[in-house]
């Protein structure tokens, strides 16, 4: 078997592997819960995964260009509050989600400004923002919640067809762009190697810019989605999300050192993890336990990534 077929089919493997671990995680709730095996639970898995979906998606360029952003938790918050207030002061619904994209899209790009303009670690700059975007969450909502927002809004999140379309139009995006696009082709490129990127005339600075810009924009989505399925905001909003949208894309298959991933293996990350809350649910399993469970699963998935990593370079 030459390198090339063996690398084939390594790649192949790890295409199906989240995808076979997401049928068994079903298929064994399935037989431990009757109440699992459901239509309502068929149907309820998707429309709980709506807002990690959507966050997730922006994660998961960030990922692929070999960075990563942990204030997209803080800046879901800060979203949601900024959304609230504008209807306090009556703006319309039209120009409130307008306004509310602009924000994450704004905030996102101010990630990528500092970790390109100032060159520190990804981790670091955006561990910061976190911090940042949360107090002023804080400060702007003031610990209290924010709610009876216009029927127009509402309608947003509410039901099952229009939240389940706005998540998939945003998958369906995201993949035409790293699938289709040079800013795609660019995405893999820089997270595969970041210098050989450069010295291939890639303007890196400008392209990370734009990969934080678009995890901000989908932070926004995920956000107005919430608040309109919900009818209230709170700046307590997003803790923890972060981790979850992460941990959700690194389940999928998307490697955590970037150049390897795609919008259809997030779609099984975030699938596996809606599952297994779902499951555990109907098992009688306390969150704590599950976000134990949870934690177990994304440990194994980052370690397992090692390996074949590992194995690639040694072959």
């Amino acid at each position: 078997m030459t390198r090339k077929t063996s690398s084939a089919l390594l790649r192949i493997k790890q295409d199906f592997q989240p995808l076979v671990g997401l049928l068994c995680i079903y298929a064994t709730f399935s037989i431990l819960s009757p109440t699992f095996r459901t239509l309502d639970t068929f149907k309820t898995i998707p429309t709980q995964s709506v807002i990690l979906g959507t966050l997730a998606t922006g994660s998961t360029i960030v990922l692929i260009s070999g960075g990563l952003d942990l204030s997209i938790g803080s800046l879901f918050g800060l979203i949601a509050v900024c959304t609230g207030r504008m209807f306090l002061v009556n703006v319309p619904t039209a120009l409130n989600v307008i306004f509310s994209l602009t924000i994450g899209a704004v905030y996102g790009a101010l990630n990528g400004a500092i970790i390109v303009g100032t060159g520190i670690p990804a981790f670091i700059g955006t561990l910061g923002m976190m911090k940042a975007y949360r107090g002023i969450a804080e400060l702007m909502g003031a610990n209290r919640d924010m709610s009876q927002f216009p029927e127009a809004f509402q309608m947003i999140g509410s039901g099952y067809l229009l939240p389940i379309s706005i998540m998939v139009a945003t998958f369906i995006l995201v993949y035409i762009i790293l699938s289709r696009t040079k800013l795609g082709f660019n995405c893999y490129a820089i997270g595969g190697s970041n210098e050989m990127a450069r010295r291939a005339g890639v303007p890196v600075k400008k392209y990370y810019l734009i990969y934080y810009t678009l995890g901000g924009l989908c932070a926004a989505i995920s956000a107005i989605i919430l608040a309109s399925r919900l009818n209230f905001t709170n700046s307590a909003w997003g803790i923890g999300m972060e981790l979850n949208a992460i941990g959700a894309v690194i389940l999928g298959g998307t490697s955590l050192t970037g150049g390897i991933g795609g919008i259809g293996r997030t779609v099984i990350g975030v699938l596996i993890v809606t599952t297994l809350n779902a499951g555990l649910s109907h098992l009688g399993v306390s969150s704590s336990w599950q976000r134990i469970s949870i934690g177990a699963v994304i440990i194994f998935a980052v370690w397992l990534d090692i390996m074949q990593r590992r194995k690639e370079s040694k072959e």
